[in-house]
C-alpha cells in the first residue's frame, strides 16, 4: 500500500534524511520511533510532499507520488 524507497530530504543545505526506506501493507499498523531530531517528522512531511527538496520514491497503492502535490496525496487517501 505504501512503499518508501531511498528517501532523502534537505532543509537548505542540510541533508536531513538519508536513504530511508520501508513498506506498509494494507491493514498494517506501523510506529515510527526515535529520539528527538532523528527525522520522524521530516519523514512524514517528506511522504506528504511538505519538504521542498527531496529525492527517492514514494509509492502509494502502486502509484509513484514523489512529485504529486500535497492536495492530490490527500485526495488519494494518504493522511
Amino acid at each position: 500500500m505504501l512503499e518508501v524507497i531511498n528517501l532523502n530530504a534537505w532543509y537548505g543545505r542540510s541533508h536531513i534524511l538519508q536513504g530511508v526506506g520501508f513498506e506498509v501493507g494494507q491493514g498494517e499498523a506501523v510506529c515510527l520511533i526515535g529520539r528527538n531530531g532523528a527525522g520522524k517528522t521530516t519523514t512524514l512531511r517528506s511522504i506528504m510532499g511538505l519538504v521542498g527538496k527531496r529525492t527517492g520514491s514514494v509509492m502509494f497503492k502502486g502509484q509513484e507520488i514523489i512529485s504529486s502535490p500535497t492536495h492530490k496525496r490527500l485526495g488519494m487517501g494518504l493522511a
